[in-house]
């Protein structure tokens, strides 16, 4: 009996109502309801929401019978992971659509720390409790004593409460932070779990979020075997660097070794440039367009979730020439590579499966604004929003297409995201207002574990509660195009 059937038989018994009358109630089949309650068999989407009803669920109830459901049907595992993601992208929403007052000050906790002028060159520790206590004593005294706050990490990016501190002390923090780690992410391991990867990535990306913070991110990859994330000439793989200090810690984080002294500081930290210099960026920061939207060719492209729908496959020079700016400096040389890029991905991409949001269309179709800098492109005219428009419409219609609406009341997604499912990774870029700044970040995870759970999610999302009817999408759809012709 799995968890869900079980839960069902506690909620029949608790309804006070017999298999036949439940069944009576919610016009559903009393055998199927029987075999349901024993476990033999998981209901249809029908005749969950029958049965729901029947039952006079809340609306947490049903939320949390739906969790049970999902996990018997997929399993733990794949359960957690779908998820994660889905907090990832209401997260992401929420720390771009909601400015954070800048009005927290840090308060040092009673620790050996306070005392710097008693301080031994060399402390160590030996609890995993009190290496975490000595790890977040350090990050403390760094943001109060320092003038400008820096820390550079050398952790498993599984150590999520490590970074889950430096969030919480950093939100609404009136000091600034200057962050760099590197990480070391497993080559495909069988024993992964990528349910807690996607949920450190879900850490770092709200780090980079916060506007106190200049996050950079590297990371590399190493093999299952090795014991170690990479060898360095230390006593333990791991350390944490702040403006004056070396923290090394062992393998399980059980144990560590508080270093005040210079030689072994700057020993460190010529090893962390080592380090960042063997790796490739993870999370990149820019306001310049070409630093993080890639115009090379995308091939074997699955999945794009993004505000608006492809447009890509519909733009042709004509429209670019009529659309961007021409004052620009590097005008034709970006024409150049919008053509190509949006070329590419006509020839190459024909079935990508598109997710877009219709708040964000309508939004667009009023003022003709894109994810791009100001003076890279004219607000598009109203003529050409209406022509693309009708061209996504027909291409739903008829099913030359694959484009799914997003249930706004069922997630929470802004214009600031776009996911993309590429073959061997997955591309978020994020574009969103900071100090009215348009701001650029792109972030590329190759994790095979992490591409596979986002795959999973991508493919079981447009089968979810979490996207529209094509019948209700097409009359929204045609909603829009009569707003837009007015």
């Amino acid at each position: 009996m799995t968890f869900f059937s079980k839960r069902i038989e506690e909620l029949i018994i608790e309804s006070g109502e017999t298999v036949a009358s439940l069944a009576a109630i919610g016009g559903i089949n009393r055998t199927t309801l029987q075999r349901i309650k024993s476990g033999e068999r998981l209901p249809t989407p029908e005749f969950f929401c029958n049965l729901s009803r029947a039952l006079r669920l809340s609306p947490i109830e049903q939320d949390e019978l739906a969790q049970l459901l999902e996990i018997a049907r997929v399993g733990e595992t794949v359960s957690y992971s779908r998820r994660q993601i889905f907090d990832l992208i209401e997260m992401i929403s929420e720390l771009t659509e909601y400015k954070i007052p800048f009005s927290k000050e840090i308060d040092l906790k009673v620790s050996p720390l306070d005392n710097q002028q008693s301080a031994e060159p060399l402390e160590v520790y030996s609890d995993p409790m009190a290496v975490l206590n000595l790890i977040e004593n350090s990050i403390d005294q760094e943001l109060f004593s320092a003038t400008q706050p820096e820390l550079k990490l050398c952790i498993p990016h599984t150590e999520s409460k490590v970074y889950d501190y430096i969030f919480q002390q950093m939100m609404g923090n009136k000091k600034k932070l200057n962050l760099a780690d590197v990480l070391g992410f497993r080559q495909q391991s069988a024993t992964d779990e990528p349910g807690q990867a996607v949920a450190a990535l879900r850490h770092l990306i709200a780090l980079s979020l916060l506007e106190n913070i200049n996050y950079r991110s590297c990371y590399y990859y190493f093999s299952p075997e090795t014991s170690v994330s990479m060898p360095v000439t230390a006593l333990f793989p791991y350390f944490i660097l702040t403006s004056d200090r070396v923290i090394t810690i062992s393998t399980d984080f059980s144990q560590a070794v508080l270093y005040q002294d210079a030689a072994i500081f700057d020993l460190y930290r010529t090893e962390f440039e080592r380090l960042v210099a063997r790796s490739q960026t993870f999370i990149e920061e820019s306001t310049d367009l070409f630093e993080v939207y890639t115009m090379e060719q995308i091939r074997q492209l699955k999945h794009v979730v993004e505000p608006l729908p492809c447009f890509a496959y519909y733009i042709d020079r004509e429209l670019l020439e009529a659309n961007m700016n021409k004052d620009f400096p590097y005008y034709e040389t970006l024409l150049e590579m919008a053509v190509n890029h949006y070329g590419n991905i006509q020839r190459e991409n024909p079935n990508i499966i598109n997710v877009f949001s219709l708040k964000n269309l309508e939004q667009f179709m009023k003022d003709g604004r894109l994810n791009f800098p100001d003076e890279v492109y004219n607000v598009v005219k109203p003529a050409d929003r209406l022509y693309l428009l009708r061209l996504v419409r027909d291409d739903l219609a008829n099913n030359r297409r694959s484009y799914y609406a997003i249930d706004e009341e069922q997630i929470f997604m802004n214009g600031s995201t776009e996911f993309s499912n590429e073959q061997n990774l997955i591309r978020v870029i994020l574009h969103y207002r900071k100090d009215n700044q348009l701001v650029f970040k792109a972030f590329e995870i190759y994790e095979p574990s992490v591409v596979a759970a986002f795959d999973d999610f991508f493919t079981s999302l447009i089968k979810s509660k979490y996207i529209l009817p094509k019948e209700q999408t097409l009359a929204e759809l045609d909603r829009l195009m009569q707003i837009c012709d007015v």
